[in-house]
């Protein structure tokens, strides 16, 4: 037998023996060998650990007995993969990024064939800011390069516990390796925290900042991207100047779920989907849900408004918002509730206009007293013959004072 079914079959014992020791809740024993074991064999192939390569490994193990026949079948699948995955055109860290936004690949197979850990950090920088923000790739892999060549991971996760973080002479050194997105991290990785307790994003009441709202509509949805402990996000465009712009909205999922039931037969059928993968254990996390694809159109969100908000970070002693078009969902208004709205908000500004022009009225009705014209024609000239009329003037004159 050769080494390499030598290692596959050390590989599987090790599997059946850890599967078999673990108890729910206890740290599996062993894993971090067979960790470096499916190391070992993939870079054999020149394959780099990543889910999809991983994943023929995992197939392997949950066959009921090895075999010469098996291992010969798991040696030229991997023999398979290799040869593709190392004949593929060779492409630039920013090309392979983009192609994996645009085929909604994992951050799990991107990351080892980038060379880079599957690291909290790392998970942020691709499936936060990159998929879910559209930051520029320029700026993530610059970040990763910065973390690699610093081996920053450590120190950041260490730093990401300490309460104070801002204080601690960890956040001074990882700062003058002029690391851009620490901050951010670290108030998100907090935020999921209580999140994931109970299923519900921290305001920004409760972070501490007061938000920019602006209300949207007429969203076309290309992509909903969701599991059970981060709120579900919107993918898509929405119209700016003469063409459109890219947008990432946040909600929870009674709001998804509003928004789709708003929007006709589509959001309907796309509601009842999301619930048939709710209810799926064995479904992929995170689940990715491509409109065009699996139901032949985008979903136009026509029929509601939403009023959202970009988060912010702070930044020394200031909160600075986000300069990504990525939004969390603050209210959702129907087009009734904001046709009302909006003829509330005119009604108000066309009051506002009346009273600064009575206002105005008090100022000319005192020019002309001084001009020596007698209060009565002062007052008929100026419009405020009328007592209550003359009051009011005469109040509002004095409040902008």
């Amino acid at each position: 037998m050769d080494q390499l079914k030598l290692k596959l079959q050390e590989y599987y014992q090790r599997y059946q023996q850890m599967d078999q020791r673990v108890k729910p809740g206890k740290e599996e024993p062993g894993f971090e060998d067979v960790l470096d074991m499916e190391n070992d064999i993939l870079s054999q192939f020149g394959l780099p650990t990543s889910r999809r390569f991983v994943q023929i490994l995992h197939d392997f193990v949950h066959h009921g007995h090895v075999s010469d026949q098996l291992l010969d079948f798991v040696s030229k699948k991997l023999r398979t993969a290799a040869r593709k995955y190392l004949l593929a055109p060779v492409m630039s860290d920013i090309d392979l990024l983009e192609g994996a936004r645009e085929q909604k690949r994992s951050p799990y197979d991107v990351l080892p064939e980038l060379g880079y850990p599957v690291h909290e950090y790392a998970l942020f920088l691709l499936g936060e800011l990159f998929y879910r923000r559209n930051m520029a790739a320029t700026d993530i892999v610059d970040e990763l390069k910065k973390m690699q060549h610093f081996d920053s991971w450590g120190d950041l996760m260490l730093l990401s516990k300490i309460h104070n973080h801002t204080t601690h002479e960890l956040y001074a050194k990882l700062k003058k390796h002029e690391l851009r997105f620490i901050d951010e991290f670290i108030q998100f990785t907090r935020r999921q925290e209580p999140s994931r307790l109970v299923n519900k994003r921290a305001t920004p009441l409760e972070e501490g900042y007061t938000p920019n709202y602006k209300t949207i509509t007429k969203v076309q949805v290309e992509d909903i991207i969701f599991d059970e402990q981060t709120s579900p996000s919107l993918f898509g465009k929405i119209k700016s100047g003469r063409g459109y712009a890219r947008i990432t909205i946040s909600l929870e999922f009674s709001e998804l779920n509003q928004i789709l039931m708003s929007s006709d037969e589509l959001g309907v059928e796309i509601s009842n989907h999301i619930k048939k993968r709710l209810a799926n254990p064995a479904a992929e996390k995170p689940t990715v849900i491509d409109i065009r694809a699996e139901f032949g159109d985008v979903l136009k969100l026509d029929n509601c408004y939403l009023e959202v908000y970009k988060p912010q970070h702070r930044e020394g002693s200031k909160w600075v918002e986000d300069k990504d078009n990525f939004y969390f969902v603050d209210k959702i208004l129907s087009k009734k509730e904001f046709e009302k709205r909006t003829k509330e908000a005119e009604v108000k500004r066309k009051i506002q206009e009346c009273l600064e022009l009575i206002g105005g009225s008090y100022v000319y009705y005192q020019r002309l007293r001084r001009l020596g014209i007698t209060d009565e024609e002062a007052k008929l000239r100026a419009g405020l013959q009328d007592e209550l009329l003359f009051k009011l003037s005469f109040f509002l004159n004095k409040v902008k004072e």
